[in-house]
């Protein structure tokens, strides 16, 4: 009995956590083609071609700022 209900819960747990992850990556990767539209020119072309180090740093700390906010919300 016990060790049937730590497993169901358990089980919603992960499903729980899965669930949450999946939304946060689809939002992250949201706000990422947003900012990609909002800067001139390919954000991706001007990273993986051009090597701008500048654009990549503001990408990556776009991406890192976004996904601390949706971890915030999801943890309340």
């Amino acid at each position: 009995m016990i060790l049937l209900d730590i497993a169901q819960n358990l089980g919603q747990g992960i499903i729980g956590t899965l669930i949450y992850t999946a939304i946060g990556i689809v939002f992250a990767v949201a706000a990422y083609f947003i900012v990609d539209l909002l800067i001139p020119g390919n954000m991706g072309k001007q990273i993986a071609e051009e090597k701008n180090l500048p654009i990549a740093v503001v990408a990556g700390s776009m991406i890192l700022g976004i996904c601390i906010v949706i971890a915030a919300s999801m943890v309340g």
